[in-house]
């Protein structure tokens, strides 16, 4: 008898199991189902920002004050904060008490475009940003493209090389504090000018982390010993060897 006591337990259990379950996610739809038809967004966040004030999202996002859940179109709603030029990605989602959330992610500008009438940002991707009024970022200055159109996205070879040295460069507070202008030259790839004394740094394409690394050994071992007002330029294309021109 007692041998067989589990499973009749469990016999009569698995039902009443079941049924509590059933019951739990019925409830569960109908109150997601009341909740859709007795909420109104009656409020808007927004989180995120830096570059846009929170009065260009809610623009942009025309979403009414008193509106259901179910009336709004999240999808468009993303699509129309999109278009705002700093907005990377947007995620609008409705909090429980009523309140419409939009989190943003904004593009970061990683060079300042100058030479042309107009100077602009330009972030990662080669997104070019505008210049907002008490929103300037220390960033290096970057030639060569003053001929874009404001709108286009930059993807031309030479973009790219800066874009990527750039960023390894970002990653190196050394090489991002001692680097001022930066441009692309077809024969000596990558080339910057550094913030002391305007000395012309060749850093060629590719391999960039090795050549940042091989430029901040040479200013601890050589400049700060020696100093740097004697030196024009510093050819760090070759993993193996640190050429120098003296002016």
């Amino acid at each position: 008898m007692s041998s067989k006591l589990p499973n009749s337990i469990s016999t009569i259990s698995t039902p009443g199991l079941l049924t509590t379950v059933f019951l739990l996610v019925g409830l569960g739809i109908i109150g997601g189902f009341y909740w859709q038809q007795s909420i109104m967004v009656d409020s808007l966040r927004v989180s995120g920002i830096w570059f846009h004030e929170q009065q260009d999202i809610v623009e942009a996002a025309q979403v009414p004050v008193g509106v259901s859940p179910d009336s709004l179109n999240l999808e468009e709603l993303k699509n129309r904060v999109q278009h705002l030029a700093y907005v990377k990605s947007v995620q609008p989602y409705i909090e429980p008490s009523g309140t419409l959330h939009i989190s943003i992610e904004e593009r970061m500008p990683i060079m300042l475009l100058v030479g042309g009438a107009v100077e602009q940002y330009a972030d990662i991707e080669g997104v070019q940003l505008p210049i907002l009024k008490g929103k300037s970022v220390n960033v290096p200055l970057v030639y060569g493209f003053a001929f874009a159109k404001q709108d286009d996205t930059l993807n031309t070879i030479a973009f790219k090389q800066i874009a990527r040295f750039l960023q390894e460069a970002k990653e190196h507070e050394f090489s991002w504090t001692t680097l001022s202008e930066v441009a692309f030259d077809p024969v000596e790839g990558v080339v910057a000018l550094s913030h002391e004394n305007g000395v012309k740094l060749l850093f060629g394409i590719e391999s960039f982390t090795n050549k940042l690394a091989n430029w901040e050994l040479f200013y601890t071992q050589v400049i700060r010993k020696k100093g740097i007002t004697h030196i024009a330029q510093i050819d760090l294309r070759f993993n193996d060897q640190i050429i120098t021109r003296e002016s």
